[in-house]
Order: C-alpha cells, then sequence, then structure tokens
C-alpha cells in the first residue's frame, strides 16, 4: 500500500515544497494518513480541511502559521485528492468512516495510478 501522496513523493523528508514554503514534516505526515489511512487530523489540520480560517490561525503551531495559505492553494489548485474528502464537516466525517467505500475507492485508483506512472517512468 502506498503511504504518501504524489504529490509529495520523493521530496525532502524535512519538508514538502509547496510555493515559495515548505510545509513541515510533522504536518506532511497527518496530510498523508488522512487521505491515504483516514487517520484524524488534529485541530489545525481539520480546520483547514473544513475551511474554518479562524480555527486554522488560532490553532496553527510556529511551524505551520505561515504555510496556511500554502496547504490551502494546494487543495484548491494542485491536490490529487477528491473534494468530497475535505470542505465540510460532513465531508471530513464520511473520509475518516470510509462511508460508502468513498476513501477506499480512491486509494485504490490512486494506487493503480502511481504504479502506471512508476512503470511508465
Amino acid at each position: 500500500m502506498i503511504n504518501k501522496l504524489s504529490l509529495f513523493l520523493g521530496r525532502d523528508e524535512k519538508g514538502r515544497l509547496l510555493g515559495a514554503l515548505a510545509i513541515p514534516a510533522h504536518t506532511m505526515k497527518a496530510l498523508d494518513e488522512y487521505f491515504i489511512k483516514g487517520y484524524q487530523p488534529g485541530g489545525f489540520l481539520t480546520s483547514i480541511l473544513t475551511n474554518n480560517l479562524y480555527g486554522a490561525v488560532n490553532s496553527a503551531d510556529h511551524a505551520n502559521k505561515h504555510v496556511i495559505y500554502e496547504i490551502v492553494k494546494w487543495l484548491v489548485t494542485e491536490a490529487e485528492v477528491p473534494t468530497s474528502s475535505w470542505g465540510s464537516e460532513e465531508n471530513i466525517k464520511d473520509w475518516l468512516h470510509d462511508t460508502n467505500n468513498i476513501r477506499t475507492k480512491w486509494v485504490d485508483k490512486f494506487e493503480k495510478k502511481y504504479i502506471w506512472e512508476t512503470l511508465k517512468a
């Protein structure tokens, strides 16, 4: 099973560059674990995933307070993750509980695409 989002594969584990800023390693891990494994993210990422700007700003640690824009920009414009996995509390709940196998189906599709891209390279 794949453990990381393809956007992040092959990047330095000290931080993934999105735009001009690096996403901290602990945030990268939490994003991977949420999208791929369905683990509940902490308050900061939950706020971002539910479009709660106030909550994100108030719960960001020192390392994340400068990268909020980059994470949101990635979700909106560059992420391979489905919009049904974030955007509202209901979407987060469904993703975490794998309602109707939405996460499982996406992970299977994602893994197949990753394997195909790897074989083509």
